[in-house]
C-alpha cells in the first residue's frame, strides 16, 4: 500500500513555537555530504521552537544559544 506524501501530512504531529527539541543526524555523508554536515553541526544539541514552517515538507526553525537552523520534521525529536 502506498501512502501520499499528503496523507503522511496529516497523520504527523508537528511541534509548536516554543517546544524543546533535539537534533538527530538522518543521513550519512555518503548520502548526502550537503546536508549530513549541517545536521552535523547541531547534532545532539537541543534547541527552542522558533517558528513552523508548513511548506512542501514540514520544517522548523530552530535556535541553538546563538545560533539558529532550518530543520525537517525528521530531523528532530521532542
Amino acid at each position: 500500500m502506498i501512502i501520499s506524501d499528503l496523507e503522511n501530512k496529516h497523520e504527523t504531529i508537528p511541534y509548536e513555537v516554543g517546544d524543546s527539541v533535539r537534533v538527530q543526524q538522518t543521513c550519512t555523508e555518503e548520502e548526502d555530504p550537503e546536508s549530513f554536515y549541517y545536521i552535523q553541526a547541531f547534532d545532539k544539541k537541543k534547541g527552542e521552537v522558533l517558528e513552523v514552517i508548513d511548506h512542501t515538507r514540514l520544517q522548523y526553525r530552530v535556535r541553538f544559544g546563538q545560533a539558529e537552523a532550518v530543520l525537517y520534521h525528521e530531523e528532530i525529536i521532542g
